[in-house]
């Protein structure tokens, strides 16, 4: 009992020690807040684009002329049991105009728009056919005297979303709009999704999103750039390669260099246009037969059921590629490879996780200062109580009674000081976006930039699982610096003590 008696008076009276508990304090914060932004920087970049593809890419090595027999792949890797969905993609490049205001380079992106869902969370991003039918539903559920059955309808659609479409917006005169820059066909233009940043849709310096209201009324030109697979030069077959499209749509990944430069636009006109889709009939001068070239694209993406190991179902899916590529006959000009979608990011999320490591490390060499602090602090205090230890000895106390009061102590600044540093911690992670927007509005100069980090927001989360740890390290560091002064004062003779001056 004299042992806590003695701790809580140390806590209270002994204001150098105090020095300690604002150490651990701050310590613990800092730590925390870093390996929270950092380690939810890696979450948000695993999730958002694990999000953009598929659990598994059949990929082609040379992007610009993709590779054939695709479908006879889907049709295979469909048949595994571990195989839930495969879509084929093109990816390529190109030139937008968007109404004679903007043109710069973009990537190009051709999505099968009713099937890409079944593969990867794109259709999440799409601000009208997901964002404002999630509110109308969730609005509509609010709403009083809903039958059952309508009540249902609504709950499965918010669930279940239908899928996203390049159809035009319905209620936009587009005839009208057409006049006005004097091209024909208006109502036979294929859609476009717009990545958001291509579209002015941003945030401002109070945090909030500025979304333009005429997107959706706006036309693009697009310009890609077909390659021979045999020359590797530009073939043109004979058809038009710019495309004017009706933008019926905009997507916010919201991984910066998605949505600053990206453009979605139907698989089929992309194919047509890169002169990817199958070819007309012609005769082979050595075998005088008549031929086709078949249909081509960049990559298929591949979702596997959920519990499925991602490098066993890539050895089944290689497996697949391969028998299609000699059954088929597909050569050299087409090389092709298998990744996890993982393997696909491997670059940015090692370099991620290694930042996080070396900055962890830092920080938590840094932190032995607060153990520092507890030790020399503890150490004068021993020698302050030298004749107050002599007394508690000389009544009865034993040496590791004395040693144990000390080691209390420094619990006791430990758990404070970790009590203290999580809710500091926790309060500005929670809050650092806030305080980011304030902090640049004062100094003009903001530290988060989303083209350097990839996501426009900082990451405000804790991992419970880490934030236990960094507690517990810090009330172990605190008992540790209390180590040397609790041996110190357990050895002090009793006689001795008494007659320290």
């Amino acid at each position: 009992m004299y042992k806590l008696h003695l701790i809580m008076k140390y806590l209270r009276k002994r204001r150098i020690a105090w020095v300690s508990l604002v150490a651990v304090t701050l310590c613990t914060a800092m730590v925390l807040i870093v390996i929270s932004v950092m380690g939810g920087w890696l979450r948000m970049f695993r999730s958002s684009f694990h999000g953009l593809d598929g659990d598994v890419i059949v990929r082609a090595e040379s992007v610009a002329v993709g590779f054939p027999h695709y479908q006879e792949m889907i049709d295979k890797i469909e048949k595994l049991p571990e195989v839930s969905a495969a879509v084929p993609t093109i990816e390529t490049f190109g030139l937008i105009n968007i109404v004679n205001q903007r043109r710069q380079g973009v990537q190009v992106v051709g999505y099968p728009i009713e099937k890409i869902g079944e593969v990867n969370n794109f259709p999440e991003s799409l601000h009208r056919q997901y964002d404002v039918r999630k509110e109308m539903i969730e609005k509509e559920l609010k709403e009083p005297g809903l039958s059952e059955e309508e009540r249902g309808k609504l709950e499965k659609e918010l669930k279940n979303p239908s899928a996203p479409s390049f159809a035009l917006v319905p209620g936009i005169d587009y005839k009208e709009i057409a006049k006005d820059y004097g091209f024909n066909n208006p109502m036979t233009r294929p859609g476009m999704i717009a990545g958001s940043g291509l579209v002015d849709v941003r945030k401002e310096k109070d945090g909030k999103l500025h979304r333009p209201d005429f997107i959706n009324e706006l036309w693009a030109s697009l310009t890609v750039v077909p390659v021979d697979p045999d020359t590797s030069v530009v073939n043109l077959r004979g058809e038009q390669r710019n495309t004017i499209y009706w933008i019926v749509d905009d997507s916010r990944t919201q991984v910066y260099q998605r949505d600053s430069a990206t453009v979605y636009v139907p698989f089929d006109q992309l194919q047509k246009d890169l002169s990817m889709n199958e070819g007309l009939p012609y005769t082979d001068p050595d075998t005088n037969q008549k031929k086709r070239d078949p249909a081509r694209t960049t990559e298929i993406q591949i979702k596997v059921k959920p519990g499925v190991d991602l490098n066993q179902a890539k050895l089944k899916i290689e497996a697949c590629v391969q028998e299609v590529e000699q059954s088929a006959g597909i050569d050299s000009r087409f090389p092709i490879r298998v990744e996890t979608w993982e393997e696909s990011q491997a670059v940015y999320l090692n370099a991620i996780e290694n930042e996080k490591t070396l900055v962890t490390m830092l920080f938590s060499i840094i932190s032995l200062v607060a153990v520092m602090l507890i030790l020399c602090i503890f150490y004068m205090i021993v020698m302050e109580k030298t004749k107050d230890i002599g007394i508690i000895k000389s009544v009865g106390a034993t040496s590791s009674g004395v040693a144990a009061i000390f080691l209390g102590y420094g619990a006791a600044i430990g758990i404070v000081g970790a009590g203290l540093g999580f809710l500091a911690g926790f309060l500005i992670v929670r809050n650092i976006n806030f305080l980011h927007t304030k902090f640049s509005e004062l100094t003009g100069h903001p530290i988060w930039d989303p083209q350097v980090y990839a996501f426009d927001t900082i990451p405000n989360t804790m991992n419970p699982h880490e934030v236990a740890v960094i507690l517990i390290v810090a009330v172990l560091a605190s008992v540790l610096g209390a180590v040397i002064p609790a041996i110190a004062a357990a050895r002090l003779h009793p006689v001795e003590s008494l007659r320290w001056e």
